[in-house]
């Protein structure tokens, strides 16, 4: 559904025009995974391994995206023109080093970049907040598990108050900067980690569905479903999102995530259970990834925008490179898939070189864009002036 929702707002705007909302079902979601992840880990072996979380978590993310940005940049220099390299590279940079929602931020306050076009790469915000998220979440559960040792209170109630009070800190700081500035509130990972943390604290709380209450589930899980989706196809008032619009989605999220998969006939298992939907979730990833570029690309190489029926046969080209990135770039590099496991060292190498190569690119491609664009530029009474007169 998260990414379904984006990808509705970015191909058919008027059909979910909130449909950015689906990010905020993600920041949930991957709250709840990651906290779950991290608490089991510490029960079953009374610590928690942040070198072993950070590796899982670059196999994870890392060669998907650093695929995506490197065919994103060679596109940039092949078919974008130079005018726009500068911004493009720009955001490019900031996307493969996890800043890229800053870049927005900052952009979004100065008035001669706030209304720039869009760039393939401007969805990376959201993957950059979750980045952050990541480096800071696990040491916050680290120092609450150090300060129920060394109290000698109990685990999971100190980590749980160390994590609320965060959180809790987060959606009030959220709600003060969306009334001051929504743009800043919308990029802003300080504003966004309420988000990821009440999915944290449901996974604590309630890391397993009840078992029984069938009944009850299935209507918290469609309750929730309404939650979502309803805002997404009828919200229009951006100016103040974040805010407290957000707790709409938010709390739909956490109500399908509680109700779990309830037995019966008008169980939202049903839906869930469906092959192609289940089959979108496992490729949610690759297709976040690649669909904006796809979309934004077509209208540099055809030379025409893009209309609604090409925009199907996009969706679907979406769908055929994400499900071709899922089995031959993340499966292989995350589970060792079709006989390639590289060694810890080996990928977060070759991950290196290839960033560096990226950056590097996105650094002097609009230098020589620059350059190029001034020798054009150049008046031609000053060629003529050099060229030598006959006598």
């Amino acid at each position: 559904m998260a990414v379904g929702a984006v990808l509705f707002h970015h191909g058919w705007p008027a059909v979910a025009p909130a449909g950015y909302m689906g990010v905020d079902v993600f920041f949930v979601v991957s709250g709840f995974l990651i906290t779950g992840l991290l608490m089991r880990e510490a029960e079953q072996r009374g610590s928690i391994s942040l070198r072993n979380f950070y590796m899982r978590r670059a196999r994870r993310i890392l060669p998907a995206a650093v695929a995506a940005l490197l065919v994103i940049s060679a596109m940039t220099l092949l078919f974008v023109p130079q005018r726009l390299w500068a911004t493009w590279f720009r955001e490019i940079v900031a996307s493969t080093l996890y800043y890229e929602n800053w870049q927005l931020a900052i952009d979004s306050q100065i008035p001669q970049r706030a209304d720039l076009e869009s760039t393939p790469v401007q969805h990376f915000w959201s993957l950059s907040v979750e980045e952050q998220f990541y480096l800071f979440w696990p040491l916050l559960i680290v120092v609450g598990l150090w300060i129920a040792t060394r109290r000698g209170s109990a685990s999971v109630g100190t980590v749980l108050a160390v994590l609320g009070a965060v959180t809790v800190a987060s959606f009030v700081h959220s709600l003060v900067l969306t009334a001051d500035d929504h743009n800043l509130a919308y990029f802003s990972t300080l504003s966004r980690t309420w988000e990821f943390g009440v999915g944290g604290i449901l996974a604590i709380v309630a890391s397993r569905p009840w078992p029984g209450n069938d009944r009850l589930r299935t209507a918290v899980s469609w309750i929730g479903l309404v939650l979502i989706v309803v805002p997404i196809v009828s919200f229009r008032t951006p100016e103040v999102f974040p805010g407290l619009v957000v707790l709409i989605p938010v709390v739909g999220t956490m109500a399908v995530i509680w109700a779990g998969m309830p037995a019966g006939p008008l169980s939202t298992a049903r839906l869930a259970g469906l092959r192609p939907v289940q089959w979108v979730g496992d490729v949610s990833y690759s297709l976040y990834l690649w669909h904006w570029p796809i979309f934004m690309f077509t209208p540099y190489i055809t030379g025409v925008p893009s209309p609604p029926w090409l925009m199907v046969l996009l969706v679907a080209f979406s769908l055929l490179v994400a499900g071709l990135s899922k089995r031959w770039i993340e499966d292989p590099f995350r589970h060792g898939a079709h006989g390639i496991r590289m060694r810890s060292r080996v990928l977060i190498g070759g991950l290196a070189a290839t960033i560096a190569v990226i950056v590097g690119a996105g650094l002097v491609a609009p230098s020589v864009a620059a350059e190029n664009m001034v020798a054009c530029e150049e008046p031609q009474g000053s060629r003529e002036a050099e060229r030598p007169r006959p006598d």
